[in-house]
């Protein structure tokens, strides 16, 4: 790196920086410490966003804390494994852990969000896209596929009072074909759904689900339609496109195994080797390589 002095000796001369640095100051704020090569952030490294003044956080332009990134770089994008924290004084939070492509979350990770919810699973362009789970702060749980940030897809929704619901998903709602399970009352609810409403479905007691040994509350009232099953087959005629998405079998048995096999990553873990902030941020655990040590001992 060369050093300011050569740099007004030489206006015209390009200056190229490769190797670590220990810690690089921006000009409108924040630090970007680790590995460079022609003069972008390439490798390990850790950088931090400007700190914010309390005019910023009254005025609630920008989020309360520092963020943080520490992980891979590739030509001053984050690329490969990293992690995204917000650091409010001395505290550091989680907020993504998995991958990066392209400066944007992409492939396997984890994110916290603000109001408590968890999810992991796949991600495309920084939005939950493919198979994931994600654990809602008032305990419900959802475990299938996302499509641009929305349930999409086959799915199960778990619900913190013991009902469940398997089937499809579109824009984020129940939509097409899917089994509801009233676990409290013991009856399964089989039908057609749009918009998370049930539009065309059949009840059935089903005692072996039921939480306890009394009798279910809410019983099925007698049939007094004359033609029961056309109508019913006319119904779900009327919904059946919004189940023509994915035909895939999708039963207890399957639902149960992918809960199992994913249920190891509730708690996302770094796959991966690193320096740790506190090396970073010191000269002796993260010495400087730049040329412009050399030059300045000469």
């Amino acid at each position: 790196m060369a050093t300011c002095r050569e740099r007004f000796a030489y206006p015209n001369k390009s200056v190229c920086s490769s190797g670590r640095r220990a810690t690089f100051y921006y000009p409108g704020g924040g630090t970007y410490s680790g590995y460079w090569l022609s003069n972008k952030q390439h490798g390990w490294g850790i950088k931090t966003s400007p700190k914010r003044t309390s005019e910023d956080f009254a005025n609630k332009k920008v989020p309360n804390g520092q963020l943080v990134y520490e992980g891979e770089w590739f030509q001053n994008k984050r690329h490969g494994s990293g992690s995204m924290l917000r650091k409010h004084g001395p505290e550091l939070k989680l907020i993504y852990a998995g991958r990066w492509y392209n400066g944007e979350k992409c492939g396997e990770g984890k994110q916290i969000y603000a109001d408590g919810c968890v999810y992991f699973g796949n991600w495309q362009k920084s939005q939950r896209h493919g198979i994931g789970i994600q654990w809602n702060a008032n305990g419900d749980i959802y475990v299938g596929e996302w499509e641009s940030d929305l349930r999409h897809g086959l799915g199960v929704q778990f619900y913190a009072n013991g009902n469940r619901y398997e089937g499809h998903f579109a824009r984020g709602y129940k939509n097409g074909e899917g089994v509801f399970y009233h676990m409290h009352t013991g009856q399964i609810q089989k039908g057609m759904w749009e918009n998370d409403n049930a539009k065309a479905s059949l009840m059935q007691d089903e005692a072996s689900i039921r939480r306890n040994d009394n009798p279910t509350p809410y019983p099925i009232p007698a049939n007094y339609l004359k033609y029961p099953n056309e109508i019913i087959r006319e119904l779900f005629q009327r919904y059946k496109e919004f189940g023509e998405k994915n035909p895939r079998p999708f039963n207890d048995k399957l639902c149960l195994k992918f809960i199992h096999h994913n249920r190891e990553f509730a708690a996302l873990e770094q796959r991966f080797a690193s320096p740790t902030m506190v090396d970073l941020y010191t000269d002796a655990g993260f010495p400087c390589t730049c040329d412009c040590q050399q030059r300045s001992k000469n």
